[in-house]
């Protein structure tokens, strides 16, 4: 999602390194004999995320979202009223994708946006757990923050990890805090070459490229951002 948009203080910002990245992979993925379907600008949207039958592999790269609530908090969490949001932290985490701007932007107070069910752009894990993914052997999500959540006591953590795995991703990749585009940039499209062109195993191919990017950047912030869960 590439677009500036703003909603009063809430403002989505360009990621700059999305389309080079997405490029390059898919141009990487073809020359090795994988059929991919690149989606940009208005196609990638809720509506053709959540029509996806089981792909090998799923690369989402956008903005990620949690918000924690404070205890007492009423205020909605985009759009969704705040006492049902603070019960349920999957609805406070999640994904923006074409539209969201717009949906963001607007002053709405239907049902419709109210349930954090509709295809408004912005894809909450709550969304994610219907989709698709028992035959996914790999979600890579190329966005902030998407392996945060709630912890529940004897549950674990409540988030997009929890929703993608529940849908039937094997494995996925996921970032713990706010990241720098173009150091993201390099290190997902290293992952993907020793994985896809050198065709090691993911998990060696993900650690191989950790350590193709902590050999340029030494702190921890750029390089540990980002990890790979699941069997």
């Amino acid at each position: 999602y590439n677009e500036n948009l703003t909603t009063g203080s809430f403002r989505i910002p360009e990621l700059a390194g999305t389309q080079l990245e997405v490029s390059a992979i898919d141009s990487m993925m073809l020359s090795t004999g994988w059929k991919t379907e690149q989606l940009s600008g208005a196609e990638a949207s809720e509506t053709h995320l959540k029509a996806l039958s089981n792909p090998k592999l799923l690369h989402i790269a956008t903005h990620g979202f949690f918000y924690p609530v404070t205890e007492g908090s009423e205020a909605s969490v985009l759009g969704i009223d705040g006492a049902r949001a603070a019960q349920n932290p999957l609805l406070r985490s999640g994904l923006f994708l074409a539209g969201a701007g717009e949906s963001l932007s607007e002053e709405r107070t239907s049902a419709f946006m109210s349930t954090g069910l509709a295809d408004n752009g912005i894809i909450t894990a709550y969304e994610v757990m219907n989709l698709n993914l028992d035959n996914t052997e790999l979600v890579v999500l190329s966005a902030c923050e998407t392996g945060l959540g709630e912890v529940k006591n004897g549950e674990g953590v409540y988030g997009l990890q929890r929703a993608f795995s529940v849908a039937g991703a094997r494995l996925i990749i996921m970032s713990l805090w706010r990241v720098n585009d173009e150091v993201t940039k390099e290190l997902i499209t290293q992952f993907y070459r020793y994985w896809v062109v050198n065709k090691q195993d993911p998990r060696k191919a993900f650690r191989a490229a950790q350590e193709y990017v902590r050999a340029r950047y030494e702190q921890p912030y750029y390089w540990g951002a980002f990890v790979m869960v699941g069997a």
